[in-house]
């Protein structure tokens, strides 16, 4: 009996949904810069509420300004991929953990934390620059490629027999940077930033000159080009597919 109720608190599962942005060059979320994004993960079932998530997951977020009236001057643009990994713990709203099943649908709540690793790139006269080792903003340091984020959210969990399981979920991640678009703060002096990181680095530092219309960049250094205030968020939305282990 040990045994049985040990084998039934594990699941293994994959998640396959969409990936999305929020952020300096998306106030909202945009769907049509959603994109494919997916995961594999374990589950250990705690009791009848309570369960473990281990998981990795990976997916793509990119946003424009073109997408708004009020950006599209300022023409920045940027896409990523993200790969993460986390830990989190779910809170069933109704009986569906390990052992008897009294229910074979569920609401729940997760919270957690996650390492990621991202890289923005934008694209630029037909070649992609990753956008990191450019210092776009003049900053002296570039920011650090992997960071810490604190996934939470709510999903949908129902069991079709005892071993497998159907899920959706909507997760956001709260991250504490500001540069997963690399758009934070202030437009560097264009031809100290020419001279210092190259020419490619300040052509993608204002892209305010490519607008239709437009003859040079527009910004003058200590401009605001982000705002600092706000990091930048990612979310998942996935659809699951759970097996749990029976004997």
């Amino acid at each position: 009996a040990g045994y049985t109720s040990m084998a039934q608190k594990w699941e293994a599962g994959a998640m396959l949904g969409a990936s999305n942005y929020n952020g300096d060059l998306a106030r909202e979320i945009v769907l049509k810069e959603s994109h494919i994004a997916g995961g594999l993960f374990l589950r250990y079932n705690l009791g009848k509420y309570f369960s473990i998530k281990p998981a990795i997951q990976i997916g793509t977020i990119s946003g424009s300004d073109q997408n708004f009236k009020e950006n599209k001057n300022r023409n920045l643009s940027f896409k990523s991929n993200i790969s993460e990994i986390s830990t989190t713990r779910e809170f069933n709203f109704r009986p569906f953990g390990a052992r008897v099943r009294t229910e074979n649908f569920t609401p729940y709540v997760q919270l957690g934390i996650a390492a990621f690793r991202f890289n923005p790139k934008a694209e630029f006269n037909g070649d992609k620059f990753a956008l990191r080792n450019l210092h776009t903003e003049g900053q002296a340091k570039a920011y650090k490629p992997v960071q810490v984020a604190i996934p939470f959210g709510m999903g949908l969990k129902w069991a079709v027999n005892n071993n497998i399981t159907f899920g959706f979920e909507f997760v956001y991640r709260k991250t504490f940077t500001d540069y997963l678009d690399d758009v934070s703060t202030t437009y560097p002096d264009l031809t100290v930033q020419a001279k210092t990181y190259g020419p490619v680095s300040a052509a993608l530092s204002d892209r305010s000159g490519e607008v239709e219309g437009a003859t040079s960049p527009r910004s003058t250094q200590n401009d605001m080009r982000g705002d600092p205030g706000l990091k930048d968020w990612y979310v998942f939305s996935m659809f699951s597919f759970a097996y749990r282990f029976t004997p």
